[in-house]
């Protein structure tokens, strides 16, 4: 751990508290049910702490809290940088941490009873920190550090000549934003069942417009959903659905019985989609191609369309897979 560090420490909720922090030269935190943990040592005591608390919580949440919490009131150590960000106004305290941890509900409000004395030294606007530097403030969590851009913090409170940091590519911003959540949605698949996953399928098939029926569990001809445009399933297309829901690649071997399971062209016969989650070996790849009513879909194919028709999805669906919108900037066109 270096000797100086600079944490982040936001101003509650929507910076709600930012401009009470400022004035009254201190970072404060909330967790109030958690009461005062001025006697707490340990992190496994923290978590503790936070567990019987907040028991609806997740194992994955609790770790995160208890973390915060532990790191504002035992790591943070007088002398270290702090910033908190006003979102209202895109400026950003800087101070420097004056005082030990202190419970203490009447500073700020018993909402955010955990409080540090500071002395603010600046307030800086965004526009005049670095893009890398505004990026790494933009984090999800209260309390974290900022430590490999000390210098620059330094520059800004005039204890060092400014330095010319290295030209960064970055990748734009939505594309990556899409990635890591693409990336967090096949996360998600991969706790579904095999049999919840076949739901998920069909649902995704029924806010495209069709109406659907999946094979019960056990052996099911080499089709798991069928999928038409009308109630009875007279009209086309009739679609015939298999779905792996596995981390190995779906086979040749596969394709061809799946091929034969719905018959060899559209005319009297079906369109076939081929899910498999676990993607599909070249062979299988090839062995599709020869057959013009069968189509492949891998995971990554899934995903897309699964964001791309979300909102339609009956909640039951959207359940298993909890997706929020969001809007980020992207380059003009």
């Amino acid at each position: 751990m270096p000797d100086l560090q600079v944490w982040v420490v936001r101003a509650g909720v929507n910076n709600v508290i930012a401009r009470e922090v400022e004035k009254a030269s201190v970072i404060a935190i909330g967790w109030t049910e958690m009461g005062d943990p001025t006697k707490l040592s340990g992190r496994d005591e923290f978590k503790a702490r936070y567990k019987s608390t907040y028991a609806e919580d997740s194992i994955a949440k609790v770790g995160i809290g208890a973390g915060q919490v532990y790191r504002f009131v035992r790591e943070i150590q007088k002398g270290d940088l702090v910033l908190t960000p006003i979102a209202v106004s895109r400026e950003i305290l800087v101070g420097k941490v004056v005082e030990d941890h202190m419970f203490d509900p009447q500073t700020i409000s018993k909402f955010y009873p955990n409080v540090r004395k500071v002395k603010w030294l600046k307030k800086v606007s965004r526009d005049d920190i670095s893009a890398p530097f505004r990026n790494a403030l933009g984090g999800i969590m209260t309390v974290f550090t900022v430590n490999a851009y000390l210098p620059e913090v330094k520059a800004i409170l005039g204890e060092q000549p400014a330095v010319e940091l290295p030209e960064i590519e970055q990748p734009p911003f939505y594309e990556d934003t899409r990635e890591k959540a693409d990336e967090m949605i096949s996360d998600l698949l991969d706790k579904i069942g095999a049999y919840e996953f076949q739901d998920l399928v069909a649902g995704l098939l029924q806010a495209m417009g069709f109406r659907t029926r999946v094979s019960s569990p056990g052996p099911d001809g080499g089709v798991d959903i069928r999928a038409f445009p009308d109630a009875f399933g007279f009209e086309s297309p009739r679609i015939r659905v298999q779905v792996k829901h596995r981390k190995g690649q779906a086979t040749q071997q596969e394709v061809q019985q799946f091929a034969g399971a719905i018959g060899s062209s559209v005319e009297g016969g079906y369109n076939g989609l081929f899910v498999s989650t676990g993607g599909f070996t070249p062979h299988a790849s090839r062995e599709a191609e020869k057959h013009q009513n069968i189509t492949l879909i891998d995971r990554q194919a899934f995903v897309d369309l699964l964001i791309e028709h979300y909102e339609k999805l009956d909640p039951q669906f959207k359940a298993l897979v909890p997706l929020r919108k969001l809007y980020v900037p992207v380059p003009p066109t």
